[in-house]
């Protein structure tokens, strides 16, 4: 049987570890997780981890010039789209907004940008870190302002009346079960009845159209399927009127770097025009942002580096969907969210934590740029020797950046809010880590593999708690080494690795299902045994796909970034990311 216990305090950023850790005894919960009755074997003593957000050195930096209003092309029955999908400003031009990963929120400004300002503004700090905020454009006519969505990892959609009430308020209406899809895209208004309608794709590939209905208590429609295959993209944008004719376009990257577009052309029976493709090179971008339309202007589309750099194209009208040459707009951009963004993030990790054989626990960050920051030192040095330390991929919607502690066979939960949060039956367990979500319901769980080699796992409620434990499979003693923090192919399933004694390392794709979360293994290549360690910290370099890190006897530290491909293409070439030094650590998690 098995038993956690779990009390939070209110809502938390998500943790990033900096410094300090008190030493006291949690209380466990009061029944084992079999095999019941085994102690762990480990010294030490249960910590509690205190979490804080080290910012980026600036803000966003932006310097384009608003750009000339672009006369349309009324061609077919189209009719020229004038309404921005977010304009916080109300000055008939599109804005951005993002959302840091210490729940701050900011929008660029277009009429910033016009008067030579920095366009970048400060809105304030929500209480919550949300997955995706969506700017879909007119909603409903009940309020004045520009309607927001905001997508939880455990599913939750909803719509907040302004960007204000986004920040401090509360919505008007959420909608559960979004957790289904792994992109979520806001095209406009594609049928001309004045409110903004959503594309949703399934890891599958399917594609659904929701219709806006103007009703503020069921802001859009039953779904409706209107495409397959379109997992073969790993970038989905809602890039507004790009051609000039009036209508909203769907634009996709596929993995080799083309870009294509797709016309909505508002066809009940269909409502997607035959694809054309508008661009190559793409890849350069790990991020393609919709911006969408302005007032009486064509269409745009944001490009986002692993630097942060944020690079800017326009619709020429042609009505073919070309794009204008780029222009550099700014710096900083490395949010793990920004409204528009054509591959939702990887959630709730990208971190990695360091423990040398001393006991000194340090801490990593990542922003998006494919490099670790400088390391932080976790509590005293030497504060943790003897720990038997672990971590996992966000185990509640707030983001936070769990750090878990198995002592005599009971598991805490060393993060600051959930001390409370610990389960019994775990001394059997030689290895226990998080990848994410397993079973699809929005929440992150555990796998553990017993002694025997059996892999289990534990059900997350989405609180930092877990159920009752599934058999995933025996012979998993095999692996010397199993890792995997979020999605590494990109169909937004968590996916995880595992390497062999003979050096061949597999890949396990996730398939949403608890019963058997994940397919038959996959062979990505002989020669990982020339690492010492392997581990997984999330998404590095922002593209929404999970990344791995490897270090060699000789202290190198080298990166893995995942391609969206599999097997032997599951990651690109390695890059050197740590040069010496890395060697020093006993367990890297």
């Amino acid at each position: 049987m098995f038993s956690s216990s779990s009390a939070r305090s209110g809502a938390r950023r998500r943790g990033r570890l900096l410094a300090a850790c008190t030493t006291g005894v949690v209380a466990a919960g009061a029944f084992a997780l079999g095999p019941a009755g085994i102690a762990s074997a480990d010294s030490g003593a249960p910590h509690q981890a205190r979490f804080s957000a080290p910012q980026t050195t600036q803000h966003p930096t932006s310097t384009l010039r608003k750009h000339k209003k672009t006369s349309y092309s009324t061609a077919a029955a189209g009719t020229a789209l004038t309404a921005p999908r977010y304009d916080y400003d109300n000055d008939g031009y599109s804005d951005l907004l993002v959302q840091n990963d210490d729940a701050s929120f900011g929008v660029l400004s277009s009429a910033k940008l016009t008067a030579g300002q920095a366009g970048y503004t400060d809105l304030g700090t929500g209480n919550t870190l949300y997955r995706d905020v969506i700017t879909p454009g007119n909603l409903t006519d009940s309020y004045a302002g520009t309607e927001v969505l905001a997508l939880t990892a455990s599913g939750r959609l909803s719509m907040f009346t302004d960007t204000n009430s986004l920040v401090n308020g509360y919505p008007v209406w959420t909608g559960t079960g979004w957790q289904v899809y792994n992109q979520i895209v806001a095209v406009g208004d594609t049928n001309g009845d004045g409110f903004g309608d959503l594309l949703a794709r399934t890891p599958s590939g399917d594609l659904y159209l929701y219709k806006g209905t103007g009703n503020a208590s069921a802001p859009f429609g039953g779904r409706v399927k209107v495409g397959y295959g379109y997992g073969i993209y790993d970038q989905l944008v809602g890039a507004g009127d790009i051609t000039g004719t009036g209508y909203e376009t769907l634009v996709a990257r596929d993995l080799y770097g083309d870009l294509w577009m797709y016309k909505l052309d508002g066809t009940a029976a269909n409502p997607l025009a035959a694809r054309v493709k508008i661009g190559t090179g793409w890849n350069v971008y790990n991020q393609i942002i919709g911006w969408g339309d302005d007032g009486g202007s064509i269409g745009q589309i944001l490009g986002r580096t692993a630097n942060g750099d944020l690079w800017w194209y326009n619709g020429d009208g042609s009505g073919k969907g070309t794009l204008t040459k780029r222009v550099r707009m700014g710096g900083g951009w490395s949010s793990n969210v920004i409204s528009g963004q054509g591959h939702t993030q990887v959630w709730g990790k990208a971190d990695l934590f360091g423990l040398t054989s001393g006991g000194s626990l340090y801490y990593y960050s990542s922003y998006n740029t494919g490099v670790l920051s400088k390391r932080y030192l976790v509590g005293n040095a030497g504060a943790w020797k003897g720990s038997n330390l672990t971590t996992t991929v966000s185990l509640s919607d707030e983001g936070e950046q769990p750090l878990l502690e198995i002592y005599n066979g009971t598991l805490y939960n060393d993060t600051l809010g959930f001390e409370n949060v610990s389960s019994s039956g775990w001394g059997g367990y030689n290895k226990v880590f998080g990848p994410g979500d397993l079973n699809g319901d929005g929440h992150s769980d555990l796998l553990a593999r017993d002694k025997s080699g059996v892999l289990w796992d534990l059900t997350g409620k989405g609180d930092g708690s877990f159920y009752g434990r599934a058999k995933v499979g025996a012979g998993w003693g095999g692996y010397n080494q199993i890792t995997g923090a979020g999605d590494i192919n990109g169909d937004g399933l968590a996916d995880i690795v595992a390497r062999a004694s003979n050096g061949h390392l597999y890949l396990y794709l996730g398939t949403g299902n608890g019963a058997a979360p994940f397919k038959a293994r996959q062979d990505i290549g002989a020669g990982w045994n020339a690492y010492s360690k392997i581990a997984s910290p999330g998404d590095m370099d922002g593209d929404g796909r999970a990344d791995l890190v490897a270090v060699t006897p000789g202290g190198q530290l080298y990166r893995y970034s995942g391609e969206g491909f599999t097997g032997t293409a599951t990651f690109k070439h390695r890059v050197e990311i740590g040069t010496a030094g890395w060697n020093g650590y006993s367990s890297l998690f």
